[in-house]
């Protein structure tokens, strides 16, 4: 199983795992422990929750969709878009300046770029990269990909966001 598809399954264990102690405990306490995932059809009103400007990439590879908007925890946004073959990318969005990807994975290639002015953290092999990371205007962001692409690829993702 590929680390990403483990990703998404430790994030859907947790949920269940919430949900099934707050059932076990309901007979005796009538307040249950709410989910830390929510789930939103509107990027604007997920962003809102967590307090964050409306940041997205406006470009993605080819066939890539958005599919689903979670906020986890009231504090970490993110949006997974989806390919025709089931392949995901996913985006995260947060205050502050740590790693939110959620990924451990110790990588081939683990090195800087830069764009412009903004410097991004990319983790991969020699030629792809799984992981992007960085921080700006004091907002960190995450995007992992389930199929690896091409630096210039992320670059060209990380370049479309709206800088204010």
């Amino acid at each position: 199983m590929k680390t990403y598809g483990m990703k998404r399954m430790l994030t859907v264990g947790l949920a269940a795992s919430v949900l099934c102690m707050g059932s076990v405990h309901a007979a005796e306490n009538p307040q249950q422990i709410p989910s830390p995932l929510v789930t939103y059809t509107s990027v604007r009103d997920a962003w809102a929750v967590v307090g964050l400007p409306v940041y997205t990439p406006t470009l993605l590879p080819v066939g890539y969709a958005q599919k689903d908007i979670i906020v986890i925890d009231k504090s970490i946004a993110e949006i997974f878009y989806r390919n025709d073959a089931g392949k995901e990318i996913l985006f995260r969005m947060a205050k502050g300046d740590a790693d939110i990807s959620g990924d451990s994975t110790v990588y081939e290639v683990n090195q800087v770029v830069q764009i412009g002015r903004q410097y991004i953290r990319v983790k991969g092999t020699e030629k792809l990269v799984s992981l992007a990371l960085w921080s700006r205007g004091g907002y960190t962001f995450s995007l992992s990909f389930e199929e690896p692409i091409p630096v210039e690829a992320v670059q060209a993702i990380v370049s479309t966001l709206p800088w204010s």
